[in-house]
């Protein structure tokens, strides 16, 4: 009975928090941040309860995010820094002694935008930047699939845990839900259900092209038990909800002279990634009966 007593008494105080410390403004849920009238004595403390405003904190039960907003938490470090500045100073040691893929490579891959290089490549390179554009931007998973998968993650970023609900961005000055994003765990793998993983914005960014666990495993909001339903899904969950796919794929494609279209016939590889054109008609229902008719060969398609 005790322990019954204790559970009710802790779920009447994580309700009271959070009506202490979150509201709805304007349909969006907003959190209180306890330094912003502070340091922001002009601006409203209730700022929208996204990761991309406060940072994720998981001891924090209740919502699983900072009490202080990130903008108060930089200015909060800076004065810690001022204030403590040989404990900074050996701290920055330590972080600069380990290395970090990201600053690397993306350091890297800046340094090429900001020369030109990559605006000469893809000049140079028409057909590969096409092709590239294709393969990873568009995932070869039905409506029915990802709302399996969403369904399995419980609508939630399979990496941070934040909810559907709380997935809120800024779009031309208005606070918007944003749908979670499929991210490819392996970054050079299958293109389908099997690679693919509920993601929300902020994770997707950071994750980039890094290996999955290795990333993960650097994250403040890394849990053991979160990587192990990732690890099952790839390797087990998914065979549940995968469909039998065509072992091709036709596109729509939008002519160069006019603004008419064309359908393109593609074929595939064993990783659902794109290969080449080898049929183009004004008509969908066109490649779909040569197909059955054995008009069009395709022997390079690999069947799943």
């Amino acid at each position: 009975m005790g322990s019954v007593k204790q559970l009710e008494v802790a779920k009447r105080k994580r309700e009271e928090k959070l009506k202490r410390e979150h509201k709805l403004i304007k349909g969006v849920d907003h959190k209180l941040c306890n330094k912003h009238h502070i340091y922001f004595p002009n601006e409203s403390p209730w700022i929208p309860a996204t990761l991309e405003y406060f940072y994720y904190h998981e001891k924090n039960t209740t919502d699983y995010l900072h009490p202080n907003c990130k903008k108060c938490g930089v200015i909060k470090a800076d004065i810690w820094k001022k204030d403590n500045p040989e404990k900074y100073k050996e701290i920055m040691i330590k972080v600069e002694a380990k290395p970090s893929r990201k600053r690397d490579n993306r350091g890297r891959a800046t340094k090429q935008r900001l020369a030109g290089k990559q605006k000469i490549w893809q000049r140079n390179n028409p057909e590969k930047l096409k092709q590239y554009t294709l393969n990873h931007r568009q995932h070869d998973i039905t409506e029915s699939e990802w709302r399996s998968c969403l369904k399995v993650f419980n609508n939630t970023c399979a990496y941070c845990g934040l909810p559907y609900e709380q997935h809120i961005v800024q779009r031309n000055g208005k606070y918007i839900v944003m749908n979670l994003h499929k991210d490819h765990v392996d970054h050079e793998g299958y293109n389908d259900l099997r690679n693919a993983i509920p993601s929300c914005r902020s994770c997707n960014d950071k994750k980039w092209a890094f290996p999955m666990e290795e990333w993960y495993r650097e994250q403040e909001y890394f849990t053991e038990d979160r990587l192990n339903f990732i690890n099952w899904w790839v390797n087990e969950g998914y065979k549940e909800y995968i469909e039998n796919k065509l072992p091709y794929r036709i596109l729509k494609e939008k002519n160069k002279d006019n603004n008419k279209f064309h359908w393109n016939l593609w074929t595939i590889d064993e990783k659902r990634n794109m290969v080449k054109v080898i049929a183009t008609r004004s008509n969908r229902k066109e490649i779909i009966n040569e197909l059955k008719k054995g008009i069009i060969k395709t022997p390079e398609i690999v069947i799943i």
